[in-house]
């Protein structure tokens, strides 16, 4: 299903928001840029105009919203805190199904303060969904997770959306969580930049802002244009551009080296040859042609 989102807003931002929501979409861009805005307009709560459901009362709007602390009531109950949107005699019946589906049922008597992180975005998802809404929004949803948890809960999170066949736009900064999505949005300088499917925009980025939300750490002139590169893309080789080491750090399983040729440039290799380079030292960089991208602006 695709649904077409048209809005415009004059505050807290400005914003001018033209592009479509196909399945799992993430909604890439800095901090500031104005998604958290945009996910509450879709909501209704802040003043905008637009398509769908420009004019209606947030109550009236199909729209389940997950925001970044979850917002549970922390003196209500698991159960009552997913039921809270619903009506009716089997309201926490339902609620309890949702809450089954997504493995946290026997949360279901702890109170929204006794639980962790992760178990607080699957109750809030749980009540987002049980409004059967016709666009789930989620705001930063890998905000409030640790590490040990992220990948998990996010998998199971688009692994339900999947399941449901909702759509949802989920507000991001992290270029990994928009590797995982259906369609990806590029929002910089108050308006979409870019928009298409993730193998698409990681490998066409169209400018040079998008190609910095996509997680490209390299650029430098090249025939009156940009280049650019992942720092992962370059590798070091016997033979290639000469650079001195000047920053050596750990990054989880890699390592990141910062260099100069003489303009700076950052490389990403495994860490396990974490003993072959100190800083000082000369290394040859090889830029894979495939992987250099030539940006216009």
């Amino acid at each position: 299903m695709t649904l077409h989102i048209n809005y415009t807003l004059t505050s807290p931002v400005v914003l001018n928001a033209s592009f479509e929501v196909r399945g799992f979409t993430a909604l890439l861009g800095r901090s500031g840029a104005g998604k958290t805005s945009l996910l509450k307009a879709l909501a209704g709560l802040l003043p905008a105009t637009g398509t769908p459901w420009g004019g209606l009362p947030p109550q009236d709007r199909p729209i389940g919203y997950l925001p970044q602390s979850a917002a549970l009531f922390p003196h209500l109950t698991v159960l009552e805190n997913a039921a809270f949107a619903l009506t009716g005699p089997d309201r926490l019946q339902n609620a309890q199904a949702y809450l089954d589906s997504l493995n946290i049922g026997h949360l279901a008597a702890r109170f929204g303060a006794k639980i962790s992180g992760g178990e607080a975005q699957r109750v809030g998802l749980a009540r987002a969904l049980a409004r059967r809404p016709e666009l789930l929004l989620l705001d930063e949803p890998s905000a409030a997770l640790d590490a040990a948890t992220r990948d998990e809960v996010l998998a199971q999170l688009i692994e339900t959306i999947d399941a449901t066949g909702i759509p949802a736009l989920a507000a991001t900064h992290d270029p990994a969580i928009a590797a995982l999505a259906d369609w990806v949005v590029l929002l910089a300088d108050d308006q979409i930049i870019q928009q298409g499917t993730p193998r698409h925009l990681f490998d066409n980025p169209a400018s040079i802002a998008a190609a910095q939300l996509l997680g490209y750490q390299n650029f430098w002139p090249q025939d009156g244009a940009t280049g650019a590169i992942r720092a992962e893309d370059i590798q070091i080789a016997p033979s290639g551009r000469p650079a001195i080491i000047t920053g050596i750090r750990e990054q989880s399983r890699d390592l990141r080296l910062s260099c100069e040729m003489p303009e700076p440039v950052t490389v990403i290799i495994r860490a396990g040859d974490a003993a072959a380079y100190e800083i000082g030292r000369q290394v040859n960089l090889f830029f894979p042609p495939a992987k250099v991208r030539v940006l216009s602006s």
